[in-house]
């Protein structure tokens, strides 16, 4: 089920300097055209199989994830052929939106160039804005746009967009509940945002949510251990206890050692855990193998 899925906003196997090298892609796409013009009419369909295209994006998006960086520029160029067929289609702007951050992803890549980067994002946020302009209730371009937003308003200075990444992200949630990708925006943008503004009874939704949608695959393992830090930060230190003990004994070697390392702090004081817990929210959702890849229980050892 998380298929839907952390790549589409972070788009390859990561490394600490990728993961700052994502953070410029961002800012780098919001400065190409932030906000949507108004909402044209969709025009008549050229005979584009709009559910077979956006299916083989899809299929793009995992093979660049699984280490296959040609699969970005195969994406584009089958979203660009498709868009200049069909202009009408949020969905495929939406889908182009995604290609273009993936080609950027690529550039940040060893033997990258940041040049191709900054081309392929002064494409990217129009095909975002487009999808937003034919369809306005869009909830992934509305979300994928509110979490650039995010990245942006916290890590560049730009203290205003925070609030706006926000209620975009929560119109997001409110169009589209049962769609893992707003949920899987919000799981990750909220609880970094300044506190003033956070909702703890929204993230705790949404990471129920998402720990239902993982069906107990590791993906689930790490929505639950973000569950279990936010019941700690919350007070709630028995049920976070249990969910840490859980995942010791059953999860994941990766995620179970995450959470033997939390229940070996538990007695070292608040302090010391919320220091842990914001550096693994810092990281949670640009660490795509954190949740994807073989799955080795912790009684099997790494």
């Amino acid at each position: 089920m998380y298929h839907q899925d952390h790549a589409d906003h972070h788009a390859t196997r990561p490394t600490a300097t990728f993961t700052v090298a994502f953070r410029h892609v961002c800012f780098l796409l919001l400065t190409c055209g932030l906000l949507p013009g108004s909402a044209i009419a969709a025009e008549p369909t050229a005979g584009v199989d709009i559910p077979t295209v956006l299916k083989q994006s899809k299929e793009y998006r995992y093979r660049f994830r699984d280490g296959d960086a040609e699969a970005a520029i195969a994406n584009v160029a089958l979203l660009e052929k498709a868009t200049a067929s069909e202009t009408g289609s949020a969905d495929l702007w939406n889908a182009m939106g995604l290609a273009y951050v993936y080609v950027a992803a690529r550039a940040t890549l060893p033997g990258g160039s940041r040049g191709d980067a900054v081309i392929a994002l002064q494409k990217g946020m129009p095909a975002l804005n487009r999808a937003l302009q034919i369809n306005p209730d869009h909830a992934e371009a509305l979300s994928l746009r509110a979490g650039m937003r995010a990245l942006v308003g916290m890590q560049m200075n730009s203290p205003q967009l925070v609030p706006l990444a926000l209620a975009d992200m929560n119109r997001a949630v409110a169009l589209a509940p049962e769609s893992v990708e707003v949920r899987l925006t919000r799981a990750f943008g909220a609880p970094a945002m300044p506190d003033e503004l956070r909702n703890r009874m929204n993230e705790a939704a949404d990471l129920d949510f998402l720990i239902e949608k993982a069906e107990g695959n590791r993906a689930g393992e790490f929505m639950t251990l973000l569950r279990a830090d936010l019941h700690f930060e919350n007070g709630e230190l028995e049920l976070a206890r249990q969910l840490y003990e859980r995942i010791d004994a059953t999860g994941a070697a990766s995620a179970a050692s995450v959470a033997r390392s939390r229940l070996t702090q538990l007695p070292q004081g608040r302090d010391k855990v919320m220091k842990d817990i914001q550096a693994f929210r810092a990281v949670a959702g640009t660490r795509c193998s954190m949740c994807h890849g073989p799955i080795t229980t912790s009684a099997s050892g790494p």
